[in-house]
Order: structure tokens, then sequence, then C-alpha cells
């Protein structure tokens, strides 16, 4: 009896549609899109895997929604979604950076709508906590120190620096004064006397009292930190779990009523 049950269940769900809350089976099938006209092929693995919103869409019968070039249609900005897709092949956040300008938080904005609309938690997260600004970080370097006499006008820095080293600039760090003897015959300019050694300097030249600075060559170093630019890195992991207890711990405590 239970076998016949059996066979009698299995030939029941065989010819049974598949209901709105089964994913199909093949998640590496090719899914054409079209975003307003742009069209975008990927898998169905790939649009699920990450998205609430797209996992709930290519269930059960989904293929009658298709239009008629065989595409399903998106409402988005093509050159937004094209930052989601990316992301959700990859897992790797985007990063919009330039070492002048700075973060494009414009586009910031219009991909943090898109992963809500999609329902894209992890990208929704990073973008929300503005965890972009922990990607890259800036610190300041010191390289070796100069004393004036060495500093000409139209000067060139040459200390080695990496590739990191987006600036560097001359501070000076401090001024001595000391005495230095000059020429009768050069007083008025004070130029250096072309006699070396000049005999009048026995004679007891003048006296200047000339600033000597001790300078040092600074530079603005930036350092890329991978693990917070895909949901992968240890850093975000870390980051996702705690914001995770705690959103847990708050569903969890009870309400008072007053």
């Amino acid at each position: 009896m239970e076998s016949n049950a059996f066979t009698s269940s299995s030939t029941i769900l065989e010819a049974t549609p598949p209901q709105y809350n089964e994913i199909t089976h093949n998640t590496l099938e090719q899914v054409a899109l079209d975003v307003n006209g742009h069209k975008f092929t990927t898998t169905i693995n790939v649009l699920t895997a990450k998205s609430l919103l797209f996992k709930l869409l290519l269930q059960g019968n989904w293929k009658s929604s298709l239009q008629a070039d065989n595409s399903i249609f998106v409402d988005s900005d093509p050159e937004i979604f094209r930052h989601v897709l990316q992301y959700l092949r990859r897992g790797v956040f985007p990063l919009v950076y330039d070492q002048k300008k700075g973060h494009n938080y414009k586009l910031y904005a219009d991909i943090l709508a898109e992963a809500k609309h999609f329902g894209i938690p992890k990208l929704e997260c990073w973008l929300t906590d503005q965890l972009y600004l922990r990607c890259i970080t800036s610190s300041t370097v010191w390289s070796s120190a100069y004393k004036n006499d060495r500093i000409e006008n139209g000067f060139q820095i040459t200390s080695v620096w990496g590739s990191d080293v987006t600036s560097t600039q001359l501070v000076r760090q401090d001024v001595n004064t000391v005495k230095k003897v000059i020429c009768n015959h050069q007083a008025n300019d004070r130029s250096l006397c072309p006699k070396k050694p000049c005999v009048l300097l026995a004679n007891g030249g003048l006296q200047d009292g000339i600033e000597i600075y001790r300078w040092t060559e600074v530079g603005r170093s930036i350092r890329f930190i991978q693990g917070w630019c895909n949901d992968s890195g240890n850093e975000f992991i870390e980051h996702w779990e705690r914001v995770s207890r705690a959103r847990t711990q708050t569903t969890s405590e009870p309400h008072v009523k007053v």
C-alpha cells in the first residue's frame, strides 16, 4: 500500500505545474534582461543567489512573462543596473573613487535605491553604512630631511616614492640663525666671492645673520583595503555578522505596551 501511495503521489507531483514557491531546477540557464532597451545576458543562479526580488520572479512558470524576444523587462537605468549586475556576478562592491574628486556619492545613492528595489541586503548594507569609505584609506608619510643649501629654485624632489603616494610637498621643520662672513668687495649684493680663498676675509670681513632651514618631504599615501571591497572579505563579513546579530536582538526583544 505504501509503495502504491508513493507512486501515486509521484505521478501527481510530475503532472502538477511548478508552484509559485518552487525555484527552477536549471540555475545555470541563461536569462536575457531588457533594461529599458539595453540587453544584458546572465544566468538564473547569478540573479537569484543575492537578489530577493529576482529569486521571487524566477520561480514557478516564470517564462510565461517573457517578452516576444524571450527577454525579461527590467525597469531600471541601464548604467546603474550595470553596477548592480556586476555585484551579483562576482560579489564585488561598486567602488567608484577618483584620487582628485573622491567618491561618487550621487552614483552610490542611485545604486542604493536599486539595491533596495531588487532586495540585495549585503549591497544595501555596504552603501547604507558607507563602507566604501573604509575601502581606501590615506596616511601621511615622511621622507628624508634637507637643509636649505640643498634646495634651489625649481628644485626637483629626489626621494623615491611608491605609486600609492599621490602628492608630496616640503614642510619646514626648524630654523637656525648662523653668522656668515661676507667679503668686503662683495658686501653690496652678498654674492659669493669668485676668489677662492678670498684674502680679504682675513682682514675682517662683514658678517650676516643667515637663517638655515631644515625641511622634510611629506607625502600622502593611499592604501587599498581589499577586505571591504567584496562580500567575501574578512572585514566585511565581520561587519555583516555584527549587524545581523544586532538586528536579530532588536527584533527578538519583547515590546512592552504602555
